[in-house]
Protein backbone atom coordinates (compact mmCIF):
# COMPACT_ATOMS: atom_id res chain seq x y z
CA UNK A 1 0.00 0.00 0.00
CA UNK A 2 0.78 3.73 -0.08
CA UNK A 3 1.00 6.22 2.30
CA UNK A 4 1.87 9.63 2.18
CA UNK A 5 2.95 10.73 6.60
CA UNK A 6 2.49 14.55 7.07
CA UNK A 7 4.73 15.13 9.98
CA UNK A 8 7.46 13.64 11.09
CA UNK A 9 8.14 14.26 14.54
CA UNK A 10 8.63 10.92 16.97
CA UNK A 11 5.19 9.75 16.20
CA UNK A 12 5.38 10.35 12.50
CA UNK A 13 9.05 9.15 12.06
CA UNK A 14 8.36 5.32 14.23
CA UNK A 15 5.30 5.04 11.93
CA UNK A 16 7.20 5.86 8.74
CA UNK A 17 9.79 3.33 9.52
CA UNK A 18 7.44 0.64 10.64
CA UNK A 19 5.04 1.04 7.69
CA UNK A 20 8.50 0.86 5.59
CA UNK A 21 9.56 -2.31 7.27
CA UNK A 22 6.48 -3.78 6.54
CA UNK A 23 7.07 -3.40 2.93
CA UNK A 24 4.65 -0.21 1.80
CA UNK A 25 5.50 2.53 0.38
CA UNK A 26 5.96 6.17 2.32
CA UNK A 27 5.97 9.54 0.66
CA UNK A 28 7.12 11.75 4.15
CA UNK A 29 6.67 15.29 4.56
CA UNK A 30 7.61 17.24 6.82
CA UNK A 31 8.84 21.80 6.75
CA UNK A 32 12.06 20.80 8.75
CA UNK A 33 14.90 20.13 7.18
CA UNK A 34 16.50 18.41 10.46
CA UNK A 35 13.39 15.41 10.02
CA UNK A 36 13.92 15.06 6.52
CA UNK A 37 17.56 13.94 7.41
CA UNK A 38 16.85 11.88 10.02
CA UNK A 39 15.02 9.34 7.03
CA UNK A 40 17.28 9.78 4.51
CA UNK A 41 18.71 6.44 4.82
CA UNK A 42 15.17 4.54 5.54
CA UNK A 43 12.34 6.01 3.00
CA UNK A 44 13.02 6.88 -0.48
CA UNK A 45 10.42 9.73 -1.13
CA UNK A 46 11.41 12.62 1.58
CA UNK A 47 10.00 15.95 0.86
CA UNK A 48 10.50 18.94 2.43
CA UNK A 49 7.55 21.19 2.17
CA UNK A 50 4.90 23.23 4.25
CA UNK A 51 1.64 21.47 3.62
CA UNK A 52 -0.51 24.50 4.70
CA UNK A 53 0.50 26.09 1.47
CA UNK A 54 -1.43 24.14 -1.15
CA UNK A 55 0.82 24.50 -3.79
CA UNK A 56 3.28 22.97 -2.07
CA UNK A 57 1.50 19.50 -2.84
CA UNK A 58 2.58 19.81 -6.61
CA UNK A 59 5.06 17.14 -5.93
CA UNK A 60 2.63 15.26 -3.29
CA UNK A 61 0.57 12.60 -5.13
CA UNK A 62 -2.49 12.72 -2.70
CA UNK A 63 -4.57 11.85 -4.56
CA UNK A 64 -2.89 8.30 -5.31
CA UNK A 65 -1.71 7.52 -1.61
CA UNK A 66 -4.35 5.13 0.01
CA UNK A 67 -4.40 6.72 2.96
CA UNK A 68 -3.23 10.31 4.51
CA UNK A 69 -1.66 10.55 8.02
CA UNK A 70 -1.85 13.86 9.47
CA UNK A 71 1.24 13.26 12.22
CA UNK A 72 1.70 16.81 13.00
CA UNK A 73 1.86 16.87 16.82
CA UNK A 74 1.75 20.87 18.08
CA UNK A 75 0.12 23.41 15.66
CA UNK A 76 -3.81 22.28 15.41
CA UNK A 77 -4.42 25.18 13.29
CA UNK A 78 -1.76 24.04 10.74
CA UNK A 79 -3.46 20.44 11.07
CA UNK A 80 -6.89 22.13 9.76
CA UNK A 81 -5.49 23.62 7.32
CA UNK A 82 -3.51 20.50 5.32
CA UNK A 83 -6.98 18.57 5.85
CA UNK A 84 -8.09 21.33 3.96
CA UNK A 85 -5.66 20.95 0.97
CA UNK A 86 -5.99 17.23 1.02
CA UNK A 87 -8.95 16.81 0.97
CA UNK A 88 -9.41 19.50 -2.06
CA UNK A 89 -6.91 17.34 -3.71
CA UNK A 90 -8.96 14.23 -3.72
CA UNK A 91 -7.49 12.10 -0.56
CA UNK A 92 -8.99 8.99 -0.18
CA UNK A 93 -8.33 8.34 3.59
CA UNK A 94 -7.54 10.67 6.36
CA UNK A 95 -6.38 9.67 9.62
CA UNK A 96 -5.55 12.74 11.54
CA UNK A 97 -3.53 13.13 15.03
CA UNK A 98 -5.74 14.81 17.36
CA UNK A 99 -3.57 17.42 19.60
CA UNK A 100 -6.90 18.67 21.80
CA UNK A 101 -10.58 18.23 22.49
CA UNK A 102 -10.94 21.31 20.37
CA UNK A 103 -8.97 20.27 17.13
CA UNK A 104 -10.95 16.80 17.54
CA UNK A 105 -14.54 18.99 17.10
CA UNK A 106 -13.10 20.84 14.33
CA UNK A 107 -11.73 17.78 12.50
CA UNK A 108 -15.21 16.58 13.36
CA UNK A 109 -16.41 19.49 11.62
CA UNK A 110 -14.10 19.03 8.18
CA UNK A 111 -15.80 15.14 8.46
CA UNK A 112 -12.44 13.44 9.12
CA UNK A 113 -13.86 10.47 11.15
CA UNK A 114 -10.46 8.52 11.49
CA UNK A 115 -8.55 10.43 14.48
CA UNK A 116 -5.75 9.13 17.09
CA UNK A 117 -4.36 10.22 20.17
CA UNK A 118 -0.98 8.46 19.77
CA UNK A 119 0.52 9.29 23.55
CA UNK A 120 -3.48 7.38 24.64
CA UNK A 121 -3.04 4.32 22.43
CA UNK A 122 0.34 4.19 23.54
CA UNK A 123 -0.76 4.07 27.92
CA UNK A 124 -3.24 2.10 26.69
CA UNK A 125 -1.06 -0.93 25.11
CA UNK A 126 1.70 -0.25 28.03
CA UNK A 127 -0.96 -1.15 30.82
CA UNK A 128 -2.73 -4.55 28.87
CA UNK A 129 1.26 -5.68 28.80
CA UNK A 130 1.86 -4.68 32.42
CA UNK A 131 -1.56 -6.78 33.01
CA UNK A 132 -0.69 -9.19 30.55
CA UNK A 133 2.83 -9.50 30.06
CA UNK A 134 2.55 -12.90 28.26
CA UNK A 135 0.68 -11.50 25.67
CA UNK A 136 2.74 -9.52 23.14
CA UNK A 137 -0.55 -7.61 21.39
CA UNK A 138 -3.93 -8.28 20.84
CA UNK A 139 -6.55 -7.04 18.98
CA UNK A 140 -10.13 -6.49 20.00
CA UNK A 141 -12.79 -7.49 17.58
CA UNK A 142 -16.10 -6.69 19.63
CA UNK A 143 -17.93 -9.23 21.32
CA UNK A 144 -15.38 -10.05 23.74
CA UNK A 145 -13.53 -11.94 20.74
CA UNK A 146 -9.91 -10.76 19.76
CA UNK A 147 -6.82 -12.28 18.22
CA UNK A 148 -3.66 -12.05 20.11
CA UNK A 149 0.27 -13.29 20.00
CA UNK A 150 0.59 -14.89 22.93
CA UNK A 151 4.32 -16.46 24.79
CA UNK A 152 3.44 -20.03 24.85
CA UNK A 153 2.31 -20.65 28.17
CA UNK A 154 5.02 -23.57 29.97
CA UNK A 155 1.64 -25.90 30.77
CA UNK A 156 1.71 -26.35 26.97
CA UNK A 157 5.70 -26.68 26.03
CA UNK A 158 6.61 -30.50 25.33
CA UNK A 159 2.50 -31.45 24.08
CA UNK A 160 1.21 -31.29 20.58
CA UNK A 161 -1.66 -29.35 19.55
CA UNK A 162 -3.84 -32.47 19.84
CA UNK A 163 -2.95 -32.73 23.12
CA UNK A 164 -3.04 -28.64 24.57
CA UNK A 165 -6.65 -28.73 24.94
CA UNK A 166 -6.78 -24.99 22.90
CA UNK A 167 -10.02 -25.78 21.43
CA UNK A 168 -11.76 -28.40 23.52
CA UNK A 169 -10.96 -26.83 27.06
CA UNK A 170 -10.48 -22.92 26.08
CA UNK A 171 -12.17 -22.59 22.71
CA UNK A 172 -9.31 -21.50 21.30
CA UNK A 173 -8.61 -21.30 17.66
CA UNK A 174 -4.39 -21.83 16.88
CA UNK A 175 -4.07 -19.78 13.50
CA UNK A 176 -0.65 -20.25 13.30
CA UNK A 177 2.67 -20.65 15.37
CA UNK A 178 6.05 -18.38 15.12
CA UNK A 179 9.33 -18.68 16.59
CA UNK A 180 10.06 -16.04 19.43
CA UNK A 181 13.00 -13.04 19.21
CA UNK A 182 13.14 -13.24 22.95
CA UNK A 183 11.34 -9.32 22.97
CA UNK A 184 9.64 -7.80 26.07
CA UNK A 185 6.82 -6.56 24.36
CA UNK A 186 7.42 -3.78 27.26
CA UNK A 187 10.89 -2.62 26.36
CA UNK A 188 11.51 -3.24 22.92
CA UNK A 189 10.08 -2.03 20.26
CA UNK A 190 11.57 -4.72 17.94
CA UNK A 191 9.43 -7.33 16.42
CA UNK A 192 8.64 -9.85 18.75
CA UNK A 193 8.20 -12.73 16.51
CA UNK A 194 10.15 -13.89 13.92
CA UNK A 195 9.37 -16.89 11.53
CA UNK A 196 5.95 -18.14 10.87
CA UNK A 197 5.55 -21.55 10.73
CA UNK A 198 2.17 -21.50 8.38
CA UNK A 199 -0.08 -24.59 8.86
CA UNK A 200 0.25 -26.94 12.15
CA UNK A 201 0.09 -30.47 12.00
CA UNK A 202 -2.18 -31.88 15.17
CA UNK A 203 1.42 -34.07 15.96
CA UNK A 204 3.48 -30.62 16.17
CA UNK A 205 4.66 -30.24 19.63
CA UNK A 206 5.06 -26.73 20.88
CA UNK A 207 8.80 -25.77 21.64
CA UNK A 208 9.06 -23.05 24.59
CA UNK A 209 10.31 -20.67 21.69
CA UNK A 210 6.98 -20.67 20.39
CA UNK A 211 4.80 -17.66 19.76
CA UNK A 212 1.30 -18.79 19.51
CA UNK A 213 -1.48 -16.46 17.10
CA UNK A 214 -4.73 -17.28 18.98
CA UNK A 215 -8.45 -16.68 17.78
CA UNK A 216 -10.95 -16.11 20.58
CA UNK A 217 -12.54 -14.66 23.74
CA UNK A 218 -10.46 -12.66 25.53
CA UNK A 219 -11.06 -13.80 29.00
CA UNK A 220 -10.54 -17.51 27.55
CA UNK A 221 -7.19 -16.47 26.35
CA UNK A 222 -6.49 -14.99 29.73
CA UNK A 223 -7.58 -18.27 31.33
CA UNK A 224 -5.51 -20.21 29.59
CA UNK A 225 -2.24 -18.22 30.21
CA UNK A 226 -3.61 -18.37 34.05
CA UNK A 227 -3.22 -21.97 34.13
CA UNK A 228 0.43 -21.73 33.69
CA UNK A 229 0.90 -19.98 37.07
Amino acid sequence: MKFCIIGLGVFGTQLARNLSQEGHEIIAVDNDASHINGLKDEIEYLIQADCTDLNAFHEIPVAQCDAVILAIGKDFEASLSIVANVQQLGAKRIISRIINPLHARLLKLLKVDETMIPEAMAAAWLANSLKSPDILTSRALGGGYEIAIVQVPGHLVGKTLQESGLRERYELNLVTVAKSRGSSAINSTRQPVGKVLGNLEPTRVFEADDVLLLFGLEKAIHRMIADNK
